[in-house]
């Protein structure tokens, strides 16, 4: 038990003092970092990521697989995936990028 021998005393040694101390540093800087992010969100102007699928694409009707992702409400990787397993998914490679006819891919997929 912990016998303080002045009124300002609030630990028993040097060591409990120091532990107190980090302790109360890290909460404060937690305290600050949150207070800053609330005042960032709530400041920030909410962006929702919607695609304008009304509109027909160039001539050719090529679209990439984001597009794709977003006219079928299917993610990136299950598109991937289907792709790697079904051999007849038309698709055309550009350098890196994979482009599809919009009328040849999407009407499959949603039946």
């Amino acid at each position: 038990m912990f016998i303080a021998q002045k009124a300002t005393i609030k630990f028993c040694s040097l060591k409990c003092a120091q532990r107190n101390h980090k302790l109360r540093e890290r909460k404060e800087r937690i305290n600050k970092s949150n207070d800053k992010n609330v005042k960032i969100l709530q400041t920030a102007p909410v962006v929702e990521k919607q695609m304008d699928i009304s509109q027909p694409q160039l001539a050719g009707e090529l679209i990439d697989i984001k597009t794709l992702s977003a006219i079928t409400n299917i993610s990136e990787c299950t598109l991937f995936y289907q792709i790697k397993r079904e051999t007849d998914f038309s698709k055309l490679k550009n350098g890196r990028s994979l482009l599809f006819h919009k009328q040849t891919v999407v009407n499959p997929i949603r039946a």
